[in-house]
């Protein structure tokens, strides 16, 4: 009977995935960096809370 050779197959998809997988880390993290600026300051303007009409100046006379 006649010998077959059997050889085994480098496996190298296994760092293929894994680099996929780092490279896709990679983007969602410059994704949500860009997306979610921590530095950007947002200004609040305060309102009066009575709900009155403030005039820009007042005109009282002082007796």
């Amino acid at each position: 009977m006649a010998e077959i050779r059997i050889e085994r197959k480098k496996n190298n998809s296994l760092w293929i995935w894994v680099l996929v997988l780092i490279l896709l880390a990679l983007v969602a993290w410059a994704v949500y960096e860009f997306a979610f600026d921590r530095n950007e300051v947002e200004t609040i303007e305060v309102n009066p809370s009575t709900g009155m009409v403030l005039p820009e100046t007042l005109h009282y006379q002082v007796a």
